[in-house]
């Protein structure tokens, strides 16, 4: 059965196509920090890294499975399975080796996953409850639905729990001025980044309420709050007095914090990177830099910042209406040493980091002995009279040979033509 494919095919081969990566635009590349990107852009759905001179070393047309904050995590790579709502965890030889959810039924949510250096999980979710809001707030719903009350889970490899945060039992919702208290249904919050601070404590970003909320990791204990309604810190040189619908808040080597600030609700709106020096005893905060989108577009959604080692920051604008990716890089006097724009696509987050795969890295090669030949297309076939599941990084990459996110007869057909040099 399976050579029957094969005796067929070469009547078609000169009709079948293979696809390349998603269309981007070097506009600049003067020197940039030399490591590879971690990008996957959204709509048209690739997840990527591409090498120190932005060719792509590795990508795959990830339809089927999102890939939402693909990124380095430690020394894994790790991506969100929005399809089938779980976590991913692959190796440097392109092999699963796990898949997290959160516990309890909650619903796993994408925007960050931590790997701790224990080799621990710390992830977010959420869980709806009923509060009495007549007895917090006038008019105040008696039994009002609040969505959204954010979860952080901490899971071992075995998938246990080993800590369980909930924001409804160390923070109040009354205090929350900026939403509606008395709709019937309010959502709560919008976590959209995990930190592990220096202290090993835990630093999230409510981006629903301009917010980022620093608790002890062992008994859940609010240490501070900065920004938003309950804002406890001095803001200074800062002419917007703060940061608005935030992403990626990040401790730096030099004990600042990075903020990737989207700026919906500055006035007007205006999406920036932002660095302040604070003070955890004093409670003040100092802008010590911030880099304004130079086109003045707003990212509406989404966006991220990485400081790189060399002192360049790495930006990712995000959702910018009716534009696809836009990824700067500049140095720290704010000169542009790295831009590439997408046509497509607008992008969560993107990461450079140091990252190389342990196996022969040609497509087609699936039995991995550094050559093209008859036994790999034995190997495609199979796989597809047998029916595998066409989700896993390695077969995405290996043998979806024309990148559709489908693995079928013109993957065949296209490795025939690379075999027969066509």
């Amino acid at each position: 059965m399976i050579f029957r494919y094969i005796i067929y095919i070469p009547f078609i081969l000169s009709f079948v196509f293979t696809q390349e990566y998603a269309d981007f635009e070097i506009i600049t590349n003067n020197n940039p920090y030399p490591a590879k990107i971690f990008i996957h852009t959204q709509q048209s759905n690739y997840m990527a890294i591409l090498d120190e001179s932005l060719e792509p070393y590795w990508y795959v047309k990830s339809d089927n499975i999102g890939g939402i904050d693909f990124k380095k995590n430690k020394s894994f790579i790790s991506y969100f399975n929005k399809e089938e709502s779980y976590w991913v965890i692959v190796d440097d030889l392109m092999n699963e080796v796990d898949t997290l959810m959160c516990s309890d039924g909650y619903p796993t949510d994408y925007h960050d996953i931590q790997i701790t250096d224990n080799g621990t999980y710390i992830v977010q979710a959420y869980e709806s409850i009923y509060i009495d809001m007549s007895t917090i707030v006038d008019g105040g719903n008696s039994n009002a639905l609040i969505n959204g009350v954010l979860r952080i889970q901490e899971i071992n490899s075995d998938n246990e729990v080993i800590f369980d945060w909930s924001a409804n039992d160390y923070l109040s919702i009354e205090n929350y001025t900026n939403l509606n208290l008395t709709n019937n249904e309010i959502g709560w919050m919008h976590g959209n980044s995990i930190e592990i601070d220096f202290d090993l404590n835990i630093i999230i970003s409510n981006r629903r309420s301009s917010e980022l909320i620093k608790f002890n990791r062992t008994n859940g204990e609010v240490l501070w709050i900065f920004g938003g309604p309950q804002n406890q810190f001095n803001i200074q040189n800062d002419d917007l007095n703060g940061f608005s619908k935030q992403h990626d808040a990040r401790r730096l080597p030099n004990g600042n914090i990075l903020i990737f600030d989207n700026g919906n609700d500055h006035s007007p709106s205006l999406s920036r990177v932002v660095e302040y020096s604070i003070n955890e005893q004093t409670k003040d905060a100092y802008l010590v830099w911030e880099y304004r989108n130079p086109y003045s577009d707003i990212s509406l959604s989404m966006g991220s910042s990485q400081r790189l080692p060399n002192g360049n920051t790495l930006i990712n604008w995000g959702n910018v209406h009716g534009l696809g990716a836009n990824i700067i890089e500049v140095d720290y006097q704010k000169n542009i040493v790295l831009e590439l724009s997408y046509d497509i696509g607008s992008a969560y987050k993107v990461r450079k980091s140091d990252w190389i795969f342990q196996i022969p890295m040609m497509i087609g090669d699936s039995n991995l002995d550094g050559t093209i030949n008859i036994l790999d297309i034995v190997y495609q076939v199979n796989y597809i009279l047998l029916d595998e599941d066409a989700n896993r990084l390695f077969d995405l990459y290996k043998i979806d040979i024309n990148k559709d996110a489908s693995i079928d007869i013109l993957d065949i057909i296209d490795l025939l033509n690379i075999v027969l040099d066509i």
